[in-house]
């Protein structure tokens, strides 16, 4: 049985401090090519943000990434397309951060980025 690395919590308190992780999504081989943890973290505030940590092999590199606030369908769809295309993040985190499943995050890349 193969076991997924945890994620560096030391890395993660450098790159988030005051934040805890709510959620990890462990991918051996990101949209990059490297291996990287996404991590749903909330702040003291309740305020929700995404932190990546990526393994480039002789460091371990953060990024904190905020959730633009949306009020609809079309605001969530934008920040969905954002989030993959600018900010590489999964379309499996995406839909465990959003609620839905990974074919609906699929059809929301397919269908609102392209235009």
């Amino acid at each position: 049985m193969k076991t997924i690395p945890s994620f560096d919590e030391l890395n993660f308190e450098q790159t988030a401090p005051g934040c805890t992780a709510e959620y990890v999504n462990y991918m051996p081989r990101g949209k990059n090519g490297l291996r990287c943890w996404e991590i749903l973290a909330r702040t003291g505030d309740g305020i929700l943000k995404i932190v990546v940590l990526r393994d480039c092999g002789y460091k371990i590199d953060g990024e904190v990434i905020d959730i633009t606030p949306f009020t609809d369908r079309i605001g969530r769809n934008k920040e969905i397309c954002r989030l993959y295309n600018e900010k590489n993040i999964s379309q499996v985190f995406l839909a465990n951060l959003f609620d839905m499943s990974q074919p609906s995050v699929s059809m929301i890349i397919k269908a609102s980025c392209k235009k």
